[in-house]
């Protein structure tokens, strides 16, 4: 079962790091919230396995799943966006120090810029 209020910690830093802005991403903005994005990650039940996000934004989602128990995550985000890994990596140092004490749990996030086509491709 996930906890909430992990979920909702790391909401927070990612807001805090952020600024509360998106970094000017290009594309589709969702409105997952931390309540709905538990109840997802309780579906598909990431405990122990291997996440992957295909159109990460910030990480938000990334990070959730790992303080939820998955193994690794892997994002994929568009080229244009890369300015997002800095938000992303100042909110999983924060994340690693404040909530979760993991060795390795930075590390344990992949991203990847790259056009969805090609990633598809291989």
């Amino acid at each position: 079962m996930i906890l909430f209020k992990k979920i909702k910690s790391v909401y927070r830093w990612f807001t805090n790091v952020s600024g509360g802005a998106h970094g000017n991403t290009r594309g589709f903005h969702g409105s997952l919230t931390a309540l709905s994005l538990k109840e997802v990650l309780n579906e598909v039940d990431v405990y122990g396995r291997n996440f992957v996000d295909i159109g990460f934004g910030t990480g938000v989602v990334l990070a959730a799943a790992l303080v939820s128990g998955a193994s690794k995550a892997h994002g994929f985000e568009l080229p244009e966006n890369q300015a997002n890994k800095y938000i992303f990596e100042a909110a999983m140092r924060k994340i690693s120090e404040k909530i979760c004490h993991i060795p390795d749990f930075f590390r344990r996030a992949r991203l990847e810029f790259n056009d969805i086509a090609q990633v598809l491709s291989c």
